[in-house]
């Protein structure tokens, strides 16, 4: 896709990944990006990334005119900044430490999930992982969810950086997922958004969460 300095612009390997939460958010708030992606490694490390203007060059970035954001959470945060809805950093002060909090408590998961996704045997550790390692883990997000639309009762960024990881659970076995059904409510209640599904439905929309050549399952939507 072209590059146009009026709108943003999210650069990323060709798949999902870290990056989606982000898109995720523009797309809710229908608000428009372009995006540079790479398949091509030495392109970023070769080219793109020495240079970035950037005092930390890394994948995912955004780009917003001369600023230029990376990391991935702080790609997130810079993307909920630009959609206008000030509450997705939380309505006051004790709610913004807490989807920091939220943020935390999701983030210790991910190294069990990635040794998952990348394990050559994943489909013989799959259900044992889910269900010893897992499941506790939703089990503490469903109680804290509970019957709130939204973690926080409205929406704010930490709420695309759990759909982004308890949609990969969902795909990854929706019999097992289907075990907290305030959860499953809570994914779609995000899917349905208009900007949402324009973006899922889309061309441009990633079919894989990561490429094959990283992981054994690569979480790709049909």
């Amino acid at each position: 896709m072209a590059e146009s300095r009026d709108k943003l612009i999210i650069g990323y390997w060709d798949f999902r990944g870290r990056a989606h939460p982000a898109k995720l958010v523009l797309a809710y708030h229908k608000i428009d990006w372009d995006e540079k992606l790479y398949s091509d490694e030495q392109e970023w490390f070769g080219t793109d990334k020495p240079a970035l203007e950037s005092d930390f060059p890394n994948l995912p970035y955004i780009k917003d005119g001369d600023t230029i954001i990376t990391e991935s959470v702080a790609v997130l945060q810079y993307a909920a900044t630009k959609t206008g809805n000030k509450d997705l950093f939380g309505k006051n002060d004790v709610d913004a430490v807490k989807i920091t909090q939220l943020y935390s408590f999701i983030t210790d998961i991910f190294p069990t999930f990635l040794g998952l996704i990348m394990n050559k045997e994943f489909e013989k550790v799959r259900d044992e992982t889910l269900n010893e390692k897992i499941a506790p883990f939703l089990t503490n997000l469903s109680k804290n969810l509970g019957e709130k639309e939204y973690f926080l009762g409205y929406l704010t960024w930490i709420d695309f950086w759990a759909f982004t990881l308890l949609d990969l659970f969902r795909l990854m076995s929706p019999e097992f997922f289907a075990k907290w059904p305030n959860l499953e409510k809570y994914l779609e209640r995000i899917k349905s958004n208009e900007g949402i599904q324009a973006y899922r439905k889309s061309e441009r929309y990633p079919k894989l969460h990561i490429s094959p050549k990283y992981a054994t399952w690569t979480g790709e939507e049909h």
